[in-house]
């Protein structure tokens, strides 16, 4: 056995421990300090979720208890590549009448790391079959195959785990093993730190890194985000993010400084965003960084449960 295959087990492994520990914790009568610790952390935990649903975070529409779409049309610009526009469809639809823990996702493919640095860049044209294979209060474990536009086979095991740390702390982290067709297999290690500020706002920390057959060395990224609720209808993010990889040497190709405004127009359903940016890149660790400019547009229309009832 490789190096890499034995990497891959042992940390397939380090993910399934604390499912035993999560059983054991599940059997114990609950008391009064239990209830108590409940009510404290939930608010922290609720603002990050209420965050993650309006902003349409990939994880939030993944575990979401009920079937959740969004038809993305996007527009961007940047001084490096120009204009583009794409369109995307990304979330997932469940089949109870098949199986209650199976479900039929869309663009699961590039969403794990493109909102380090904007713009993204990737089209979600994959679709796939997701199962969840355990799911506790704190953990759960979904496996998923699926295919792409070009007909290329994936498959992937994915571990969350997430955690409210006293009055205004939430701690979360995510690691997916990968397999994919002309990529190789690789592993996806994510975690997020959320600190609520007061009761529209939180800070966040995500810090993510990638390594596979495929990438240069270990690719990574970090981004501090100030997520603020301005009305229950509009919100605004500023963020400073870097990313870079380990091969061929240690660099950091990529800052970034920006803001995210995002809307609810006319109906529930229907969202725009607008995200500008201002980039300082480089292609290798000898390269000069040079500034760039960009900005992408979003007009997003969602379908779920809860928007359906909100509509007249």
């Amino acid at each position: 056995m490789g190096r890499r295959q034995r990497d891959f087990c042992g940390m397939l492994a380090l993910l399934l421990g604390p499912f035993a520990a999560a059983q054991t914790a599940s059997e114990r009568p609950r008391s009064w300090l239990d209830n108590s610790y409940d009510y404290v952390t939930t608010t922290t935990d609720t603002l990050a979720q209420r965050f993650d649903a309006f902003f349409g975070e990939a994880d939030a529409e993944r575990e979401s208890a009920d079937s959740v779409l969004r038809l993305v049309n996007e527009f961007e610009w940047s001084e490096d590549d120009g204009t583009g526009a794409k369109v995307r469809l990304r979330g997932k639809v469940d089949l109870p009448r098949l199986n209650r823990r199976l479900s039929v996702v869309f663009g699961e493919e590039n969403d794990y790391r493109n909102d380090i640095l904007p713009p993204a860049g990737a089209s979600d044209s994959d679709v796939g079959i997701q199962y969840r294979v355990l799911d506790f209060a704190r953990s759960r474990i979904d496996a998923s195959v699926g295919t792409n536009a070009s007909l290329d086979f994936r498959s992937s095991l994915r571990y969350r785990y997430v955690r409210p740390v006293g009055e205004r702390l939430r701690l979360r982290f995510t690691e997916r093993l990968y397999l994919e067709e002309g990529d190789g297999a690789g592993t996806i290690t994510r975690g997020d730190i959320d600190y609520r500020l007061n009761s529209s706002g939180i800070l966040r920390l995500t810090a993510d890194m990638e390594y596979g057959q495929e990438t240069d060395g270990t690719e990574w990224g970090s981004r501090v985000s100030y997520l603020h609720q301005l009305n229950p209808k509009e919100a605004l993010g500023y963020f400073a993010a870097v990313s870079g990889q380990t091969d061929p040497g240690a660099s950091a190709n990529t800052y970034a400084l920006g803001l995210r405004y995002r809307r609810s127009i006319f109906r529930p359903w229907i969202f725009v965003e607008a995200e500008p940016a201002h980039l300082w890149r480089r292609e290798t660790i000898d390269d000069p960084r040079r500034p760039v400019w960009a900005i992408s547009f979003r007009i997003e229309f969602l379908e779920d449960i809860a928007n359906r009832r909100a509509s007249p």
